[in-house]
């Protein structure tokens, strides 16, 4: 084989196998975690959970999605997440490339909490990123950067 062929064929494989995309049809979502993220688990549900490391999820909840004024309690309880403790920190309307989204900051203790919520017919996504307040900021830049590589696929 000549070099040439050799090295387009390395750079290549290893493009492919340093590709750290998320993929799920239970979700419903391809996306490109931050690099220190990795995949770790998927739970059938309900909701479908993917979970990664550093304290990120992508939920997947069946239903209607809660309207973008709805009080945070009722996202977090119809996602079944707990709210005991939580204090809203501050809540927004924008759009990803996903479609519009509701963003929700939230503090409990020492552990701040990040929540997207991406609605669709028939259900909504959630992009749930928590830390203890020390790695809080650093990870929350990497995640919203990382939304931008977030696609719905059904």
């Amino acid at each position: 084989m000549p070099r040439s062929t050799l090295t387009l064929w390395l750079l290549l494989s290893c493009a492919v196998a340093c590709s750290r995309e998320f993929s799920s049809l239970g979700v419903g979502v391809r996306y490109e975690p931050p690099s220190g993220m990795a995949f770790v688990s998927e739970e059938p549900g309900p909701p479908i959970v993917a979970r990664f490391e550093g304290g990120l999820e992508v939920h997947s909840v069946s239903g209607l999605a809660p309207k973008p004024d709805a009080p945070p309690e009722e996202v977090l309880r119809a996602a079944r997440l707990a709210t005991p403790g939580q204090r809203l920190l501050n809540a927004t309307q924008g759009t990803l490339p996903a479609g519009p989204v509701t963003r929700y900051e939230f503090q409990q203790g020492s552990t701040h909490s990040l929540v997207y919520v991406i609605p669709r017919d028939g259900r909504f996504v959630l992009v749930v990123y928590s830390a203890p307040e020390q790695d809080y900021g650093p990870g929350l830049a990497r995640v919203e950067r990382s939304l931008s590589s977030l696609k719905l696929t059904r």
